[in-house]
Parts: structure tokens; sequence; C-alpha cells
């Protein structure tokens, strides 16, 4: 198994491409998320259209189906507001996140409160797993667009790891005589 990851040519290309990827996901978040909203919307419209021409098929031969004008228009609807609003869908997902979070820290408080209350030796912790939830879903939920560009730069920052790592270990192989 190692030896194939080492006999393969394309390793270094796609420990290039790795680098390549995340450097631009490091330094242009929001284009890239943008760009990433419009391909789910890319994909959603030939998924819809794709449906259209089959109902129009089934409607020439009299068997139409609604099925098929639902998944026609539902994708379609789809694709058109992430076209228009591509950051609204990416602040979907942290709104999301930081509301959770902060229904975790609150449904804590009371047991964080009874535990200082009662002087226990787990107070301190139980303080720290409701506040933390707390001030990280406010966080969130104040600021969704930023973190998305900051999810998107992290993912970004592995890549670029990742793939250095691999361009590190294919020249150690080759040095080595592994190639």
């Amino acid at each position: 198994m190692v030896l194939y990851f080492w006999e393969r040519s394309a390793s270094v290309w796609i420990a290039l491409l790795y680098v390549l990827m995340g450097g631009l996901l490091l330094a242009f978040p929001a284009a890239t998320s943008t760009v990433f909203v419009w391909a789910l919307a890319g994909g959603a419209a030939c998924y819809g259209v794709s449906h259209l021409l089959r109902y129009l098929q089934t409607r020439k031969n009299g068997e139409a189906s609604g099925a098929d004008l639902f998944l026609t228009v539902l994708p379609l609807a789809f694709a058109v507001f992430a076209m228009v609003w591509p950051q609204t869908l990416l602040a979907f997902l942290p709104l999301v996140l930081g509301s959770l979070l902060l229904l975790d820290g609150v449904g804590k408080l009371p047991l964080a409160f009874m535990a200082l209350r009662d002087h226990t030796p787990d107070a301190t912790a139980l303080l720290l797993s409701s506040l933390i939830p707390l001030v990280l879903g406010a966080v969130i939920v104040v600021n969704p667009f930023q973190t998305v560009q900051l999810v998107v730069r992290i993912f970004g920052v592995g890549l670029i790891a990742d793939g250095l790592a691999d361009f590190a270990a294919v020249l150690t192989a080759r040095r080595t005589g592994l190639h």
C-alpha cells in the first residue's frame, strides 16, 4: 500500500494542486465560497432541466408525471436563489450552528448556577461548559458571513498542509530510492 503511493506519478501533481487550491481558499474565502454555491446551483439547475425534459417527453406520450414537474420547479427555484443570493445560503449553516450553541449554553446555565451556589468541585467546569457555547454561539450568529470565511480559510490551510506533506513525502521517498 505504501509503495503504491510512492509509485504514483500523479502524487506530485496532486500535492501541488492541493497547495494551489488551499492557497485560493485562504486568499479568497468569499469568492471561493460563492463559486462553490454557484456550482451547487449549476448542479441543481441541470437536475431540474433533466426532469423538465423528462416531463415534456412523457407529456407528449400522455403519461406526464407531477413528480417530474415538482422535481423541475424546486431545483430550478433553488438554483435561481443560490445564483442571486449565495451569501444567504452560506450564512444559513452558521446561523443554525450558532443557534444550537446558544441553546446548549442557555440550557446549561441553571446547572452552572446551582453548582456555583452549592460550591461543588465541578462548578468551574460547568460554568465554562455553559459560557463557551454561549460566547461562540453569539459570535457565530452575529457574524455568520465571517464565520463561513474563517471556516473556508481553515480548510484552505488544511489543504496546503496536506499538499506540502504529500510533496515532502514524495521527495523523501525519491531521495531514499523508494520511488
